[in-house]
């Protein structure tokens, strides 16, 4: 994967870009009032409606799984604007802290998510926690000294459905963005129904510091084996996957 800075001058230059000039204007009104967008595609596609003009815009565009004809592909999208005046400490949110904590990745261990099967709120992850490489099982100390940029990091996740799935993360930093990219190194299924395989599956998470605001990109893509009933199960799980990432984000500010 190569990550390009085409357009790195313009926002490096201009911490103060607004929303409004990185956001499709087709869907501002709505961010704006709502605060949120969430978009699904369950087809093999390129095209990303909410993906906001970054420097990685294009880099996150290149991320998307190569789907197989019989699968099933399913892509998430999801974009929120946060203003800092509506954060618990806005004096303190920056770029420097958003890198922190994409990177404090054990503080997910025992967020809740909507179980669609179970009909209720339930935790995610019983343990989450940072690992040396992508076969390890043993915790270490969450890197979040210095700058992210072209950092890789492994991390374990015990998912209270999915059981044990490792991720690799790539980050890529610049003056006033920072992009996490999750890479599956574990296969993912119930029992002996492995319908996600090793690297099919990448959540980006884009985060565009507006001076006033934050702007917040997560696009999960994945291809699936095509087990019958899959599609509902993949589409609920996913989706409320992500949005509990999302809120795991936010809860740090």
């Amino acid at each position: 994967m190569i990550f390009t800075v085409s357009g790195m001058n313009l926002f490096a230059q201009n911490k103060e870009i607004s929303v409004k000039q990185l956001v499709n204007q087709k869907y501002y009104d709505e961010l704006i009032k709502n605060g949120k967008i969430v978009i699904t595609h369950d087809e093999s596609s390129s095209n990303l409606e909410l993906i906001p003009q970054s420097v990685y815009s294009s880099d996150i565009k290149g991320n998307l799984v190569e789907k197989q004809k019989k699968n099933f592909p399913f892509t998430y999208e999801a974009l929120y604007y946060l203003p800092k005046k509506d954060l618990k400490k806005p004096e303190q949110v920056n770029i420097d802290k958003v890198s922190v904590a994409c990177r404090s990745v054990s503080t997910m261990q025992g967020i809740k998510y909507y179980s669609t099967t179970r009909k209720k709120e339930v935790v995610l992850y019983d343990k989450v926690f940072t690992i040396a490489n992508e076969t390890s099982s043993t915790p270490v100390a969450d890197d979040i000294t210095g700058n992210a940029n072209g950092k890789t990091i492994y991390c374990l996740q015990d998912d209270s459905s999915f059981g044990i799935i490792r991720f690799k993360i790539d980050y890529f930093q610049s003056n006033n963005e920072i992009l996490s990219v999750f890479h599956n190194v574990d296969d993912v299924g119930i029992g002996p129904f492995r319908a996600i395989m090793p690297n099919k599956m990448i959540i980006n998470l884009l985060v565009e510091d507006c001076g006033d605001s934050l702007l917040v990109y997560i696009c999960a893509d994945l291809d699936s084996k095509n087990f019958p009933g899959i599609k509902g199960q993949i589409i609920d799980s996913i989706s409320s996957r992500m949005d509990s990432i999302s809120k795991w984000f936010i809860s740090q500010f």
